[in-house]
């Protein structure tokens, strides 16, 4: 027994009691040092989220004096002095409201107003938040209690975070989203409170000694408010962790059903969007038949995550613009992890960007075709037209490929033209287009908008 009491012991190598207090004293400081290298942490840190760059933030927590003020209301709690308790929450109090203040000063400022992924990462805590906090709190203080001094307090300061919420409160507050302030204080107020509690469950093991005489009721007191604190700051992590793992789940079976039941041979998913219980996705290609549809959204209630969502298809052939291309890949690429998205990004420019470059050229040559036909031929009124997509047959796989090989050129004219004229006009749209043209020539009163009729054989 007493070889597995060795094994944890916290005692064997721990400082006197007179070093950690000194320790906490000198870690609490606000004044001088602490309060530059506070100021310089913040602005690192709002630098380092406004330009998503961890590297930055991870510096910012590495120099931030945030944990002196914290561990020492922990240590306070352990000795059971209340003025003590009371200065440090003060000093931390102001820390908070310093970086808070200097955050939303610097995001007033910045030409960078979009919100990150990491200040989007540090807006919906749970309950793993919580069991970080609680456990970098335990390293924390047996390191900060040992004889010498580890690298545990930088390892413990990277993981429980307290600068980059602060700064996220800070934008949430100068952008005036309250949804980003609210989130952000309350991780950083769970990262707070659990790293003051287990501060303060070390320093009862290590047996630090109450300031004065305490009497046995104030130490009821002080247990039960720090449960019903833990409760309340825990509950709502809880509910927070659990709308995390169903969106997670529900993203898996999203993308089982769509990989599973939408692999067509001729038709491709774009993209896909879940939200308020309405599954949209996004095809190219061949239009689906409502049959096919049906059976889709009767697929879709084998998943049980999925069974109260309703399913909608967007759908058509249709020319790509240049927002339009990079509004599909955008929402692709969004789905995917970091790692991916470059070969991704190129896998889909290629797929959708040659549509693009058709439908610009075709744009360029209608704007030179109408700018410079009714010069050549007084009777022309308008031209309209586009390439026309081509499936190449190969008589040996009986397969086939896409490709452009003509020019569809529909002119109208105030009066028919020649046999003649028709004919310079269909030779010279063949060469602005460098490809074999059909022609259509129509008057603009004619009846119909099915024969070319204006033509005089």
């Amino acid at each position: 027994m007493n070889r597995w009491n060795n094994l944890i012991d916290l005692k064997g190598d721990s400082a006197s009691i007179e070093i950690i207090n000194q320790r906490i004293l000198a870690d609490a400081t606000i004044e001088g040092t602490n309060l530059v290298v506070l100021v310089m942490a913040i602005m690192i840190a709002c630098i380092g989220l406004n330009m998503n760059s961890v590297a930055v933030i991870i510096g910012a927590m590495l120099i931030s004096p945030l944990m002196g003020g914290i561990v020492a209301t922990g240590y306070g709690m352990a000795t059971y002095d209340v003025p003590f308790i009371r200065k440090s929450l003060i000093k931390l109090s102001f820390q908070v409201g310093l970086a808070v203040l200097t955050a939303s000063i610097y995001f007033l400022i910045s030409p960078l107003t979009t919100p990150t992924d990491e200040m989007l990462a540090r807006t919906t805590p749970t309950i793993w938040d919580v069991l970080v906090a609680l456990c970098g709190g335990i390293a924390g203080a047996v390191g900060n209690t040992r004889k010498e001094k580890s690298n545990v307090i930088p390892g413990v300061a990277i993981a429980t975070a307290l600068m980059p919420p602060l700064c996220t409160a800070g934008y949430g507050f100068a952008s005036g989203n309250y949804t980003f302030f609210l989130g952000a204080l309350y991780l950083f107020f769970i990262n707070a409170f659990f790293i003051a509690l287990s501060s303060f469950l070390v320093f009862k093991i290590l047996k630090v000694p109450p300031h004065g005489n305490v009497a046995e009721a104030h130490f009821r007191k002080q247990r039960l408010i720090l449960v019903i604190l833990g409760l309340l700051i825990t509950i709502p992590s809880i509910y927070m962790a659990h709308l995390t793992v169903k969106d997670a789940l529900q993203e898996v079976q999203v993308k089982s059903f769509i990989e599973t039941n939408m692999n067509f041979e001729k038709t491709s998913v774009v993209s896909y969007t879940l939200k308020d219980k309405t599954l949209t996705i996004d095809l190219v290609g061949a239009v689906l038949t409502e049959e096919q549809i049906d059976q889709l959204k009767s697929n879709i209630n084998n998943y049980p995550r999925l069974q109260d969502i309703s399913l909608s298809i967007i759908q058509g052939n249709r020319n790509l613009n240049a927002e339009e291309v990079q509004r599909l890949i955008n929402s692709r690429i969004e789905k995917q992890g970091k790692a991916e998205k470059e070969a991704s990004y190129k896998m889909l420019t290629s797929k959708y960007y040659p549509a693009y470059e058709r439908a610009a050229a075709d744009q360029q040559v209608i704007q030179i075709l109408n700018s410079q036909a009714p010069l050549l031929f007084p009777e022309i009124q308008s031209v309209r037209g586009g390439t026309l997509t081509a499936l190449h047959r190969d008589n040996d796989t009986k397969d086939g490929t896409f490709g452009y090989d003509r020019f569809m050129a529909e002119v109208t004219v105030r009066t028919p033209l020649s046999a003649d004229d028709a004919l310079r006009l269909h030779d010279w749209i063949k060469g602005q287009v460098n490809m074999p043209v059909i022609l259509n020539v129509q008057t603009s009163n004619a009846p119909s908008e099915y024969y070319g009729n204006g033509i005089q054989w």
